[in-house]
């Protein structure tokens, strides 16, 4: 009886586990199914808004060289970053 207890338990905690860390990947931008995914913004897109305002116009370079343009917002971490200007069709 008390095994099939722990042998329960260890299920739940597995699955439990389980369901964070794939909440995990999707807020660090590896989710998929067309879902939006949230990574924190990067160090250039912080360092394009040193010194500036939400909603003040901000350009850096990302990672792969790169020129981009966009507004200063808050993260949900509540930090100051150049947002990008998303594309219109």
């Amino acid at each position: 009886m008390i095994k099939k207890n722990l042998l329960g338990t260890a299920v739940v905690v597995l699955f439990l586990a389980g369901t964070s860390y794939g909440q995990e990947s999707t807020e660090q931008g590896q989710g998929s199914g067309g879902q939006h995914s949230h990574r924190a913004p990067s160090q250039a897109a912080i360092d394009a808004c040193s010194g500036k305002a939400v909603g003040d116009t901000c350009n850096y370079t990302n990672a792969k060289g790169e020129e981009k343009s966009g507004t200063c917002a808050n993260s949900k971490d509540n930090q100051l970053f150049c947002k990008r200007a998303r594309k219109t069709s």
